[in-house]
């Protein structure tokens, strides 16, 4: 037997009050009434899961799941809920799919990739979601949930020309519009699954004013500028997360099987140019650090010991709300 760490964002977990079932087959369907998540996006849990059988890469009977707020307390918090038994193989298999497992003891709880609504869940008759499936092992992070970021691919404004985010390491010089070329003093990669809350943000060429489509993560913050931010918010200029910009034509949130993150820090918070675009550097917050695997924070700490003391960096642009942000969707 041997152990496994995962990590969740908050809007993937969550609790209900009661649950019901009916039909037979693949007419049988759950629903989950009174669904609580346990927090948003930027939110961050530690799973881990004991008992698990060697080869086993997926939730199944007979494991044990324990949650843990992230990142660890000095001393290490309690754990949120402990010894969670993930029964596959309930109500004729739709406990469990490549995307959610229902858990029923010793407390109800569920985890979906696509995000947990308040109210109520219903895993639907027909085909779909396959009853014989279970969420694999790989749907989820083994490092924390990724930060904003840029997808690898995406080219950056630098010295000499254009280059793949990817290809960019400390010391190298980047293209900023406030400053000309500055330093990068920080630069990171991860491997993530590419869905729920961390599924990519695709940008046409050309929705936003960018020469080619690009991806970000959904909590990246793009430069919006023109008549509307001014009549609405009274600045030219503003910076608004991915996500929130989503019209489901131009800018859609595009599910993979993996994509590569790249985080690139600057000695302040800065506007870059992708793909002709104006986008965020990594914002050093607390939900960033948070989300950041030991290593890195305290590398990222060591570089910028003044986030401990004085606080996050300040933002380059008026940064918007969620309901803010949507009102400027192409």
């Amino acid at each position: 037997m041997t152990s496994k760490t995962l990590y969740l964002t908050g809007n993937q977990i969550g609790t209900y009050d009661s649950l019901s079932s009916g039909g037979n087959g693949d007419d049988m369907a759950v629903t989950l009434n009174g669904t609580r998540p346990l927090g948003g996006a930027e939110d961050v849990y530690r799973l881990e899961i004991i008992q698990v059988g060697e080869g086993v890469d997926d939730f199944s009977n007979g494991q044990f799941v324990s949650i843990y707020p992230y990142p660890e307390s000095d001393p290490p918090a309690e754990p949120i809920v402990t010894r969670l038994n993930p029964q596959h193989d309930m109500f004729q298999g739709r406990a469990s799919s490549e995307e959610h497992q229902i858990f029923t003891s010793p407390e109800n709880y569920v985890i979906d990739l696509n995000g947990v609504s308040s109210g109520s869940m219903q895993y639907r008759p027909g085909l779909e979601p396959p009853r014989a499936e279970q969420l694999p092992f790989s749907g989820l992070p083994s490092q924390p949930p990724s930060v904003p970021c840029f997808a690898a691919g995406t080219l950056i404004a630098a010295e000499g020309g254009l280059r793949p985010v990817e290809e960019i390491a400390a010391g190298d010089r980047v293209m900023t519009r406030d400053a000309g070329l500055q330093s990068v003093r920080w630069a990171g990669q991860a491997r993530l699954p590419g869905r729920g809350a961390l599924a990519p943000v695709e940008i046409a060429a050309g929705a936003l004013g960018n020469t080619r489509s690009l991806r970000v993560s959904q909590q990246h913050r793009l430069l919006v500028t023109g008549w509307r931010a001014e009549l609405l918010f009274g600045q030219p200029e503003v910076l608004v997360a991915a996500r929130h910009l989503v019209n489901d034509r131009t800018i859609r949130i595009c599910p993979c099987d993996e994509i590569t993150y790249v985080h690139l820090a600057l000695d302040s918070h800065a506007v870059l140019e992708a793909e002709g675009l104006g986008a965020e550097s990594l914002y050093l917050g607390p939900g960033a650090l948070a989300s950041m695997p030991h290593a890195a924070r305290a590398e990222l700490l060591a570089i910028f010991p003044g986030l401990e003391e004085e606080g996050p960096m300040p933002l380059a642009r008026p940064g918007l709300r969620g309901w803010e942000g949507a009102l400027l969707a192409p």
